[in-house]
């Protein structure tokens, strides 16, 4: 479910750059610190311009260390929200920033969702913020969390999912070892055979069945096969629990059964070259989950040379997307991707020089309007 150091800085959105063609008005800013059981949460609470109360978007983290500003990349996201009229709260992760605790991994995702439930609570407080208008943004292991909160929880009204599995942990990890593996170079004589193993791929993504699953597995394992893989795949799901879909069992939970049962409005985003979840997967069985649930809002958008972050990308190799992002800032008068990380730290809060962000065409703009169909 983790895949931390396998995509290092990458899906940061990388830069805060001056010269900015118009003065964006800043947000308010204020500072909240929250308990979740042993953990202190702190984390900032911006409100746009005019008179609340505000529509609020709660952002919540990918796997992996994480502070307020997604390491940069949240500060686009949250701009575009706030010149819509919603206000934005994200903190730092347990262990991370000015929060203190450490996670456990055999229970992340309950302790994530409690702490989720917890944010809810307090924004519903506060008579700033509209609490029937409650909204979830999260990326990657957000997938896995905000489910788990929408079935304890009446009190979110909508969900932006971006890169969020379909599938349990165990297999969403399955294809991150095996697609960045197929990252290496191999040989010749072994490419008609990748070729036709990706091809069976695309159609056993389709799957419904527990018969199907196994195959799709199949194909998985016999395309780790040709590298190999550096590392093992994770174990395929017994036939039982695979039924029972148990959310106690956390690596073997698949969250698209809460989806198929949720009736709020839903967007779900990917990107076609994402290599940590199979971004094809993800969105079949999103569409399939939101057709049975039946909100017209609900939304399904794939967008081609998009990584897992919907950042611009050929392949979404690591490697690849380093080189791109280091010829990416220079083009913005950095000098390296170092320095350009640097100016977002040192302009985290300045949201009037926001200007360019290697994000996918149209990534933004669809959030946007989607947000604005809510209203």
């Amino acid at each position: 479910m983790k895949a931390k150091g396998l995509l290092p800085i990458l899906i940061v959105a990388v830069l805060l750059v001056s010269g900015c063609s118009r003065q964006v008005q800043p947000p308010k800013v204020e500072e909240i610190t929250f308990k979740s059981s042993s953990f202190t949460m702190v984390g900032d609470l911006r409100t746009p311009a005019g008179k609340g109360p505000f529509p609020l978007v709660l952002f919540v983290h990918g796997s992996g260390p994480a502070d307020r500003y997604g390491t940069g990349e949240y500060l686009p996201i949250m701009a575009r929200m706030l010149q819509a009229g919603y206000a934005t709260f994200a903190w730092d992760k347990p262990g991370t920033g000015e929060s203190t605790g450490n996670l456990d991994d055999r229970h992340v995702l309950a302790q994530r969702t409690q702490i989720l439930l917890e944010a809810i609570k307090v924004m519903k407080s506060r008579p700033d913020i509209d609490p029937k208008r409650i909204g979830l943004w999260g990326i990657s292991q957000a997938g896995y969390v905000m489910p788990r909160v929408l079935a304890q929880s009446k009190d979110v009204a909508f969900m932006i999912c971006v890169s969020c599995a379909g599938m349990t942990g165990y297999d969403q990890m399955s294809f991150l070892i095996t697609a960045m593996a197929l990252c290496r170079k191999m040989p010749e004589e072994k490419a008609d055979q990748k070729a036709a193993l990706l091809a069976e791929l695309d159609r056993a993504r389709t799957y419904e069945t527990y018969a199907e699953y196994l195959h799709y597995r199949e194909v998985l394992k016999a395309l780790a096969g040709l590298v190999p893989v550096p590392l093992e795949t994770r174990a395929i799901v017994p036939e039982k629990t695979w039924q029972k879909n148990d959310p106690t069992t956390e690596g073997l939970w698949n969250p698209v059964k809460v989806i198929e049962q949720v009736k709020i409005p839903i967007l779900a985003i990917y990107g076609e070259m994402d290599r940590q979840i199979d971004p094809l997967q993800g969105a079949y069985a999103y569409r399939k989950a939101l057709g049975q649930a039946g909100n017209p809002h609900s939304r399904v958008e794939v967008f081609p040379n998009a990584n897992h972050g919907i950042a611009v990308s050929e392949t979404g190799c690591p490697e690849a997307d380093q080189q791109w992002f280091e010829q990416y800032v220079k083009t913005l008068g950095y000098s390296s991707l170092d320095e350009a990380l640097a100016a977002v730290q040192k302009d985290a809060y300045h949201f009037d020089k926001l200007s360019a962000w290697p994000f996918a065409p149209g990534y933004l703009d669809t959030m946007l309007e989607w947000l604005k169909e809510l209203q």
